[in-house]
């Protein structure tokens, strides 16, 4: 059986990714290493990573649509979050009866949550 390992976001400037990624995410980093163009947050199941191309992590170029999206039960905290340092964020009621927070982290990566029921 397969799992995902870990999901990894090309960027430029670790340090103000980890810091998006954070306010995002609502947590801090859990490996940190700055000189390798490296940090990764531990959520749950999965592992997201922030690496600098050509520094050991990979040599996609940042920017554009990622190949992935994240879910979160609470939309609306992820936007109150990340809203002050993400101009574009904003949900959406999608087409499916879905919703989406979509935005661009400092590097244009373009990243989308989707709304997930609320366990309960």
């Amino acid at each position: 059986m397969f799992h995902v390992a870990l999901i990894k976001v090309p960027v430029t400037d670790i340090a103000a990714a980890a810091e998006f990624y954070g306010a995002l995410l609502d947590m801090e980093p859990t490996v940190e290493a700055p000189e390798f163009g490296w940090c990764h947050f531990e959520a749950e199941a999965l592992t997201l990573a922030l690496y600098v191309p050509g520094k050991g992590g990979g040599s996609r170029a940042p920017g554009g649509s990622l190949d992935f999206q994240l879910t979160h039960e609470d939309l609306d905290a992820c936007l109150a979050r990340i809203a002050p340092r993400a101009a574009d964020a904003a949900i959406h009621d999608n087409d499916d009866g879905s919703r989406s927070l979509e935005m661009t982290d400092p590097d244009g990566n373009e990243v989308k949550i989707i709304g997930m029921a609320k366990a309960g």
